[in-house]
């Protein structure tokens, strides 16, 4: 028989995403399906160690979530409508570097 907790996890959806650099992946197995991507984007980036911005050679990190090809950009999107039904989720993080102008 389920136990209390089991029974309140039961529609948490196992998000794993891996990041190439990186030995270790992300791995929380309790997700709720109302978590926006872009709450679980914050935490896959400080998870990593990593931040999105200006770096000190001049250039700009981003960083974008992909469920298999398909980039995740919007932010407000559920991670429950990111898994239409499934209960895990494989990810992949990518980074993007746009390089400075020079000037």
């Amino acid at each position: 028989m389920p136990t209390e907790s089991q029974d309140q996890n039961r529609g948490d959806i196992h998000v794993k995403v891996v990041y190439g650099p990186a030995v270790d992946k992300f791995n929380d197995p309790h997700v709720k399906p109302t978590e926006t991507v872009g709450n679980l984007k914050a935490r896959v980036l400080d998870f990593f160690k990593l931040k999105e911005g200006p770096r000190p050679d001049g250039s700009v990190a981003t960083y974008t979530l992909y469920h298999g090809k398909t980039p995740l950009e919007d932010m407000a999107q559920t991670i429950g409508a990111v898994a239409q039904g499934e209960h895990t989720l494989d990810l992949k993080l990518a980074e993007q570097i746009v390089q400075g102008d020079g000037a």
